[in-house]
């Protein structure tokens, strides 16, 4: 897991929410914003509002001075548990995120 105390906002936002291996749609989708709102923030454009840090640190399964980069939130994050689980094209998405190839072959069910 990469240490995200030294890293602006926008870049420990992406970092976080790839480390639990989430697209900005999946983020967008649990703290109910859109999924452009999601790509402001990790590029700095706009930052959200103050009530919605909270929601996005609990969707992303982690404390809000982790969120933010607060130096004194020590707290261990390796206890890290799935938030939902992964449909098959999520999966797909992710393994190929981390430089894997991945080919599905289709099987057919027996009667």
């Amino acid at each position: 897991m990469t240490a995200h105390v030294n890293m602006d906002f926008g870049s420990r936002l992406r970092q976080l929410r790839q480390d639990r291996l989430m697209t900005a749609v999946d983020l967008a989708k649990r703290v109910n914003v859109t999924p452009p709102a999601v790509s402001h923030w990790e590029h700095q454009t706009k930052v959200p509002k103050t009530r919605r840090l909270q929601a996005v640190a609990d969707a992303l399964g982690v404390s809000l001075d982790t969120l933010k980069g607060s130096a004194t939130s020590r707290q261990p994050e390796c206890s890290w548990q799935p938030a939902m689980e992964l449909d098959l094209e999520q999966l797909i998405r992710a393994i190929e995120a981390k430089g894997f190839s991945v080919q599905v072959r289709s099987r057919e069910k027996p009667a």
